[in-house]
């Protein structure tokens, strides 16, 4: 008899989640999304966030047979980052092992279309526009409330909430099992950015295999990554007490805002683009930080739904990723005791998921003085490490972006800097 497991959120998490207890042949799966189904979206509106996948996520990946490449065949692979400026020459910083960076959308759809191509409606049911609006941890139900029609109610013998930092469920489990979480907004705004790296009119065609960044100054800034197609997927991120941006009420001032403040992207940048920047909303990043990932035998939170993170140091799908390996992992070592193996699970994944706080919020400084220190730490660390790897260990990021340490392990090598970065904010 197969026990039926529901999964809140058909993001990357919940999809590699149900790849893995589908390949196990124990469970039936029935997974539930308040988005859209990306299968039906205009492949042109296939523009949402960029992630960029490190061994820490891939790996989780590579578990399932002919993923890895299906995402690597539709994505960047990325060997370092270029930091442009208005005077002087533009920063290169290199990377030994390259970063696999792909479109949010892309990813969810290789993974959806994997799995749905793999496994039967006999083993999977996967259900777009509904959006869970109550959970009764007694009867073991949730009510989804589809785009249109009626609520409807279903029953879980296990229920994984992988419905991202606004998780309904976790909500239910603070309100009525215990569950301690601190919900913060970090301090940063953003809107996302879609350019092309090429203008052959004015002769510019930036590299494509780097990201591209540019810091007007400590509290504007701008990230671009790049996509298949010589696009560039990205944001500008500014301070929300002092958004520049509400000033801007026409593309011509948009374009003229960029022109003058990154004079690079702003002349990547169409008259198309600059009219629907301005129709865009502006993002805010919560964070999230549970004292438990678990509810008793039965309930499960994992990736944003658990710790959501700043999104500084790119580990937000990463962590979540990695949370399904390691959740497999104990599956294989209690043999499928939800009992034992949603405990541990919690064990395991809090240290490092409260560390990956620290490190995504104090890893990159905000003071001129520390973002000099910063490069030449991440410079003399690469080169002490190379000659004497037994003795120096690499520099915070490095450690973070080409390691797959276990967050908490990261922090304690790095405890020194990230608590310098944290006395020097305010």
């Amino acid at each position: 008899m197969l026990q039926k497991v529901v999964i809140i959120g058909a993001g990357p998490a919940g999809l590699l989640l149900a790849h893995y207890l589908l390949r196990r042949g124990k469970y039936y799966v029935e997974l539930y999304e308040r988005r859209p189904d990306p299968r039906l979206m205009d492949v042109s509106q296939d523009r949402t966030f960029p992630i960029s996948l490190q061994e820490r996520g891939r790996k989780a990946i590579r578990e399932i047979a002919g993923l890895e490449e299906a995402i690597t065949a539709t994505s960047v692979l990325c060997n370092g980052t270029v930091i442009h400026r208005k005077q002087g020459k533009a920063r290169k910083i290199p990377r030994a092992i390259p970063i696999l960076t792909i479109d949010r959308n892309r990813l969810v759809m290789i993974l959806l279309q994997h799995l749905t191509e793999t496994y039967t409606s006999e083993k999977l049911i996967v259900k777009f526009h509904c959006q869970c609006v109550q959970v009764n941890g007694r009867s073991k139900t949730v009510t989804l409330k589809p785009e249109q029609g009626e609520a409807f109610t279903v029953a879980y013998e296990r229920l994984i909430a992988a419905d991202g930092a606004r998780s309904h469920i976790r909500d239910y489990l603070v309100q009525n099992a215990g569950l301690q979480c601190d919900q913060s907004y970090v301090p940063d705004a953003y809107k996302s950015v879609f350019l092309t790296r090429l203008n052959p009119a004015l002769g510019l065609e930036l590299e494509p295999d780097k990201i591209h960044a540019w810091n007007r100054d400590n509290k504007t800034r701008m990230l671009m990554v790049p996509q298949p197609g010589d696009r560039l997927n990205g944001v500008i991120i500014f301070e929300q007490e002092q958004n520049s941006l509400l000033s801007l009420s026409t593309k011509e001032e948009v374009l003229a805002f960029f022109q003058e403040n990154f004079p690079l992207f702003g002349q990547l940048m169409s008259q198309e683009e600059a009219e629907a920047f301005l129709q865009r909303p502006v993002g805010r990043v919560l964070t999230i930080r549970c004292n438990h990932f678990h509810h008793g035998d039965s309930v499960l939170l994992i990736g944003d739904a658990a710790h959501a993170v700043s999104p500084s140091i790119g580990q937000g799908c990463n962590a979540s990723l990695e949370d399904v390996l390691v959740f497999e992992r104990l599956l294989n070592r209690y043999e499928d005791d939800w009992a034992q193996v949603l405990p541990a699970f919690s064990e395991q994944r809090v240290p490092d998921a409260h560390a990956l706080r620290e490190l995504s919020d104090y890893s990159f400084p905000r003071t001129k003085v520390l973002v000099v220190e910063f490069f030449l730490r991440l410079t003399m660390s690469r080169l002490l490490h190379r000659w004497f790897p037994q003795w120096v260990k690499p520099f915070v990021f490095d450690l973070v972006l080409d390691e797959d340490l276990p967050y908490s392990q990261v922090l304690s090598f790095s405890q020194g800097w990230i608590n310098k970065v944290k006395r020097s904010q305010p």
